[in-house]
């Protein structure tokens, strides 16, 4: 009896506890409903463009609005791509900004900060060079070849006297997991279709197959390419030239990287922060800012000077372009859809597509008579083939009532590619990662892992092919056999969705399939793409289809989570999934050094390997780690 008061005076004051916590955060938002945080760019302010902050696909979230919402906003740490390209197309008109301040390093996991995303970002500091007549200054310290492929789009690049310019070209670094698996005793069975097929080789080889080499290398070249033009027509350097100097030399120290044309000029940051002070100091309002202390209004982007030049940071930014270029006509819109990550089977999670949860957004839209056009954005790297399937039905349903166009990000292969081919019309940029028509299944087995440690199995079973998905045991010749014509039958299936999608014959299709991962330049000469564009292009071009005329809104799904949803996640204590938890370990991972980044791809693979969940095993996926540098 004793034990049970003393239970129930515990909950009771649980309850309590409870009950007060709610009742302070109704003052709380009761308090700061009226007390919003607003950004006050000033005029002169420079715009402060952090490369380290990865650029993504999906919708921008929501802006907080409150103190109470700042607190339970999450801790976001992407960027829109879109909010980003809008925000520096808008700065352009914007009196107040002064100029552009580049600075920072690239990140990214090869999804989000893609090569495709770049270059984007890039052509909207060109344009907004070309239209605004406003300067772009660049400072780097040790930048590689990603980040200096955005940062010379500026007028000026500074390189700081300690720093270096590490510009060799690019590689592509796998990691192979065949020799751990045999030293833990665990076996790997797969069957494939694709001689290119990549994906299954870091469980079954210890280094790339010719093929596989074969692919990445001319990938890699359209890669390379691309970027050798972005940056020898900005830096007005002969491609020539420009391959000759990198060959040479590969890593620049400061005095090289000028000789060679590659900068503009050695300083440390306080220079670079003199010449945007006199850039801010060019207005009368911007020379009252001069030396005043910032207040909260003030979107600073750095600490260093800021009380001498006014700034606002892009993501700080983003949000005031956004609310400037919204139109709010509701009558007629055009939505993007987002088709970011891995495609996963069910509702999917941060960082995954779930097939299930998409295809419900999908039917909404189809029902939503105001959405007159759909664009698919697609930034996938494919995965279940079911869950591919489901999307490319509703997808091919939505195409049939209202016009639905395809716009490829950095990454659009294999269940990414699956999906695409829905469209009417399919964009790519000239590096994204595409094709890999292909299929493959694997099925592991810890039969001498647990055999080691002394754990057996037994078992009973009604027909010969029961247990065929067993991890006890290693699969028999006629049960791989079995796999085999499942996975060929996948394959046929991807097959006729492209043929009959792009107008080709399947045996033209069979011929550029075989797995093969294609740039969008060599996708396009291929037939497996319409046309070379950005997202703004799909965006026009489905506006054209849908005949809009006069002005139509722009929606983003699917939605992000308000402040109050995260608030009930947090009180329910809902874990972030456990493959989410390690992509954040991997992100933290990577950059902190050779061992680091390492480590990093190692979670990261464990990471991809723990959602795939296909039913049936069956994927349309690209190499796990596809990492270039």
């Amino acid at each position: 009896m004793k034990q049970f008061f003393a239970a129930l005076a515990a909950n009771l004051v649980t309850v309590a506890l409870c009950v007060v916590l709610f009742f302070l955060v109704l003052g709380a938002l009761a308090a700061s409903a009226g007390e919003t945080t607003t950004v006050d760019v000033r005029s002169g302010s420079v715009l402060v463009v952090d490369l380290d902050q990865p650029l993504s696909d999906r919708p921008a979230p929501a802006t907080p609005t409150s103190r109470v919402e700042q607190l339970f906003a999450g801790g976001e740490t992407s960027l829109s791509l879109r909010a980003a390209i809008q925000a520096i197309r808008g700065a352009a008109d914007d009196e107040r900004i002064s100029g552009i301040l580049l600075r920072g390093t690239v990140g990214g996991d090869g999804v989000t900060s893609g090569f495709a995303a770049l270059r984007e970002l890039r052509g909207a500091l060109v344009q907004f060079r070309a239209t605004s007549k406003k300067p772009v200054h660049a400072w780097l310290v040790n930048p590689d070849a990603r980040t200096y492929y955005v940062a010379s789009a500026a007028d000026v690049v500074s390189l700081d006297p300690f720093g270096a310019l590490l510009l060799p070209g690019l590689a592509s670094e796998q990691v192979f997991l065949s020799g751990l698996f045999e030293k833990l005793g665990i076996g790997v069975q797969v069957s494939r279709v694709g001689r290119f097929k990549a994906a299954v080789e870091p469980y079954t080889r210890a280094d790339m197959s010719p093929e596989n080499r074969l692919q990445v290398q001319s990938y890699l070249g359209d890669l390379w390419s691309e970027m050798r033009r972005g940056i020898a027509a900005t830096r007005r350097i002969d491609t020539t030239q420009l391959q000759t100097v990198v060959d040479a030399t590969g890593w620049f120290l400061p005095a090289d990287a000028k000789a060679a044309g590659l900068i503009d000029r050695i300083a440390y940051y306080d220079e670079v922060l003199d010449d945007l002070r006199r850039l801010a100091g060019g207005t009368a309002a911007a020379r009252d800012t001069i030396g005043a202390p910032d207040s909260v209004a003030v979107a600073s982007a750095d600490s260093t000077g800021s009380q001498a030049i006014p700034q606002v940071s892009l993501e700080a930014y983003a949000p005031l372009a956004a609310a400037r270029a919204r139109i709010f006509t509701a009558r007629q819109s055009v939505a993007i859809v987002y088709a970011e990550g891995d495609i996963v089977d069910g509702e999917g999670g941060e960082g995954l597509i779930g097939g299930d949860a998409l295809a419900r957004e999908l039917r909404r839209l189809r029902a939503q008579g105001s959405v007159k056009a759909v664009v698919l954005r697609v930034n996938s790297p494919g995965g279940s083939a079911i869950a591919s399937e489901a999307i490319h039905r509703e997808l091919s349903l939505l195409n049939a009532q209202k016009p639905l166009v395809v716009s490829m990000g950095s990454l659009a292969a294999s269940g990414g590619y699956w999906i695409s081919t829905a469209g009417r019309r399919v964009f790519a940029e000239p590096n994204t990662l595409t094709g890999s028509i292909g299929v493959f299944s694997l099925v592991p087995n810890i039969q001498r892992l647990a055999n080691t440690h002394g754990v057996t199995f037994d078992t009973v079973k009604t027909g010969r092919y029961a247990d065929l998905l067993t991890i006890a045991r290693p699969r028999t010749a006629a049960e791989l056999a079995v796999l085999q014509r499942g996975t060929d039958a996948v394959y046929d299936a991807f097959l006729a969705r492209v043929a009959t999608s792009r107008k080709l014959s399947r045996d033209s299709v069979a011929a550029i399939a075989e797995g093969r991962v294609w740039s969008g330049q060599a996708a396009l000469r291929l037939g497996l793409v319409d046309s070379l564009g950005d997202l703004e292009a799909a965006v026009q071009s489905a506006a054209k289809l849908a005949s809009l005329t006069g002005s139509y809104d722009v929606r983003e799904y699917p939605r992000t989570k308000s402040a109050f949803e995260r608030l009930t996640e947090m009180i329910e204590r809902k874990p972030a999934p456990l493959t989410s938890q390690m992509r954040a370990v991997a992100e933290q991972l990577t950059g902190t050094g050779p061992l680091g980044s390492l480590a990093g791809d190692l979670v990261r693979e464990f990471a991809t390997l723990a959602h795939w969940n296909d039913p049936r095993g069956m994927y349309a996926r690209l190499p796990v780690l596809l990492r270039v540098h």
